[in-house]
């Protein structure tokens, strides 16, 4: 059954997977893996994300070469990993295999998750990612075995060199560590330092620490940059329950913010506040719905505390390390309807999914919207000898570029 879902992911997430153009983003991917090794690297370093991501698709354009459809599909293959990850993370974590197939049904099917896999950025790398990392911490603090608490830092030391949102992620799982120390001790703080799990999580820091250092004066310097600089828009009232909503419906068409239609706006959060609500109140395996929840919450809660507090970081497509999480709270609270209900749900939510997935393709109308794929091809048809291409935008440049190069020679 997982292999049917995951080829069931996989193959949603192949459709017609070229047709979209290239948009600004991965062309600059493309761009950046055709420089030389230490000039990428030091290219990236003047970006503002880190470079795991880029060096693997390097590495996969070395192999497979560097065509769109290359590269989109290393996108996919991640996404497939996380799918894989996913069941593997909630069956152990809730020691029930029909919960994990629900989560990978749920995320396979879903269009958020779905048109993040098109784009051949380092979204599903960190999906991955931070599937994995969840699941080796769990098992870290329920086995209290060293070998698992080494195998966590340096997932989440990948994770953090994927995506600097990887930090609200990690954090979150920190937070769930700590609390699971103090509640061993039942709140007899000074008890904390004489459990062995308490030395092997400080160790796993100074690793994870020790694995970032590498990068970290990069780091300082990309976040000045953004601090000076940085051309995500101020949050607001809505920017929050406007992200919810597209997680579930996938659109540029948000309900207006009055009258009924802010209510049906805001109703993705409710449900998903109130979802999180019931799930900790679960009697079984308790350490991992608050996991769970807190993957789901502490980074919405981190985004918005810094975007206030200084420059503005809350963008919708960072925060799909978070909606994992909240698929998969939805997964389990399915799981735990009673039997005759449950197919019932399953089915509802999978075709709900289905449905708002296949809108929000329609929608893209690529047909009528080709973008620089179509522009490109037609100002190549007409080129005589030499000619020379004038582009007036960097966002249309990279993709110009890469079309010339990978299509017309």
């Amino acid at each position: 059954i997982l292999i049917l879902l995951v080829t069931l992911g996989v193959g949603l997430r192949s459709y017609e997977l070229t047709a979209r153009s290239l948009w600004f983003d991965e062309a600059f991917s493309w761009r950046l893996i055709q420089f030389p090794f230490n000039e990428m690297i030091d290219r990236a370093a003047a970006d503002v994300h880190p470079p795991l991501y880029y060096i693997l698709l390097r590495g996969w354009a070395k192999v497979f070469g560097s065509s769109l459809l290359a590269l989109r599909s290393f996108s996919v293959l991640l996404a497939g990993a996380t799918l894989a990850a996913a069941y593997g993370f909630v069956s152990s974590a809730m020691k029930s295999r029909r919960a994990g197939l629900i989560t990978a049904l749920l995320l396979a099917v879903s269009g958020w998750q779905i048109a993040f896999a098109w784009e051949a950025r380092m979204y599903t790398l960190g999906t991955a990612l931070a599937f994995l990392s969840s699941w080796v911490l769990l098992k870290a603090i329920r086995k209290k075995e060293t070998a698992w608490w080494l195998m966590y830092a340096v997932l989440a030391a990948a994770f953090a060199y994927t995506h600097y949102f990887a930090f609200f992620t990690i954090a979150a799982q920190a937070l769930f560590a700590g609390g699971m120390l103090i509640q061993r001790t039942h709140g007899r703080i000074g008890e904390i330092i004489h459990l062995k799990e308490f030395w092997q999580a400080v160790v796993t820091a100074i690793i994870i620490s020790i694995l970032y250092i590498p990068w970290m004066p990069v780091f300082l310097q990309q976040n000045s940059q953004v601090q000076e600089n940085y051309w995500v828009p101020e949050i607001g009232g809505w920017s929050i329950p406007d992200t919810f909503y597209r997680m579930f419906i996938p659109t540029a068409g948000i309900p207006t913010h009055i009258g009924w239609p802010a209510i049906l706006a805001a109703l993705p959060i409710i449900l998903t506040i109130t979802g999180w609500i019931v799930l900790v109140l679960g009697r079984r395996h308790k350490d991992a719905l608050w996991l769970i929840a807190s993957l789901g919450f502490v980074p919405f809660v981190l985004a918005i505390i810094i975007s206030f507090l200084g420059q503005s970081l809350y963008q919708d497509r960072f925060l799909v390390f978070a909606n994992i999480f909240i698929i998969t709270a939805l997964a389990l609270l399915i799981n735990r309807a009673v039997d005759r209900w449950r197919p019932w749900l399953v089915a509802g939510a999978t075709v709900f999914l289905l449905v708002t997935a296949g809108l929000f393709w329609r929608e893209l109308d690529i047909p009528n919207r080709p973008g620089a794929k179509a522009a490109t091809s037609e100002v190549a048809a007409q080129m005589v000898g030499g000619e020379e291409i004038i582009v007036t935008s960097p966002f249309v440049y990279f993709s110009v570029i890469n079309y010339i190069h990978e299509d017309h020679g």
